[in-house]
């Protein structure tokens, strides 16, 4: 199994990296209440994958703007702006928001699938393909989800502040959607790199379930942000090394080990009152 595993040494480093980054992320998505945004921007994303595969099977391209990244990335910040300044003063909701840019977004991406010959709409937009990261995939993971964490190291307070007491936050002076505007652009830019190779299931469950599990278990933000990368890396890592022998699909075999570290942290919590 070892030999199995180091053959496909370079996907295990691109999910390890992707669980790294949307794990700490994820514990502003959950604490924010703002779990359907990362769903609608990880859909967002996938759309603009599937516009850049559209373009080429049209044989329309313009260099690296045509690019998956590219374009994912720049229909998911369109979403970010929509989505950071959408306030109260428009009579629809921002869940029915959300719920219209998922919907939306996850059709118009089948449809232009569906128009692109030899494409896999389930693969893509469910499962992605994990086991085909290759070493230069797993470099620029690797790289732009070490700049966005380098960044979440610095602002570290400064998000925390503005997350957790907005209100506070204004009176002191901080320009709170200015920092809710970064705080969505550093989402937007780790879920565009990480759609290409992981899909849309497996991008949300890493935003959500390693978050839940540090918050069932972790006593303050630093043991929150601890136990939710520590559970994203186990899940990328026990997911991976079972799926290849057992012949299972890898995106969801990581999110099933998710799901029950998830539920140990759950009974784990009801155990120890300590952790209450």
């Amino acid at each position: 199994m070892l030999d199995v595993i180091l053959l496909f040494r370079e996907a295990l480093l691109g999910a390890l990296v992707i669980a790294l980054g949307c794990s700490v992320l994820g514990v502003y998505v959950v604490l924010r209440r703002i779990v359907f945004v990362g769903a609608a921007l990880a859909q967002l994303s996938s759309a603009g994958i599937a516009l850049a595969i559209f373009l080429e099977a049209l044989g329309v391209g313009w260099g690296w703007v045509t690019g998956h990244v590219v374009l994912a990335f720049l229909v998911t910040l369109a979403g970010v702006v929509f989505f950071a300044l959408h306030g109260a003063r428009y009579r629809v909701p921002p869940d029915a928001g959300l719920g219209m840019a998922y919907v939306v977004a996850g059709a118009a991406g089948v449809l232009l699938i569906a128009q692109a010959a030899g494409a896999d709409v389930h693969d893509l937009f469910l499962q992605g393909n994990i086991l085909g990261i290759t070493r230069a995939d797993a470099l620029l993971l690797l790289m732009v989800v070490g700049t966005v964490l380098a960044v979440h190291a610095l602002l570290y307070k400064e998000f925390l502040f503005v997350s957790f007491d907005p209100d506070m936050a204004r009176t002191l002076g901080y320009r709170v959607t200015g920092w809710n505007l970064l705080l969505y652009l550093t989402l937007a830019i780790v879920i565009a790199v990480a759609m290409q190779s992981a899909g849309v299931l497996l991008v949300f469950n890493f935003l959500v379930l390693p978050a839940v599990t540090g918050l069932l278990l972790g006593r303050g933000m630093a043991g929150v942000f601890g136990w939710a990368i520590a559970s994203g890396l186990l899940a990328a890592a026990a997911g991976f090394a079972l799926s290849i022998p057992l012949d299972l699909p890898t995106g969801p075999a990581i999110v099933a080990v998710s799901g029950i570290l998830a539920l140990l942290a759950w009974l784990a919590r009801l155990a120890w009152p300590a952790l209450r």
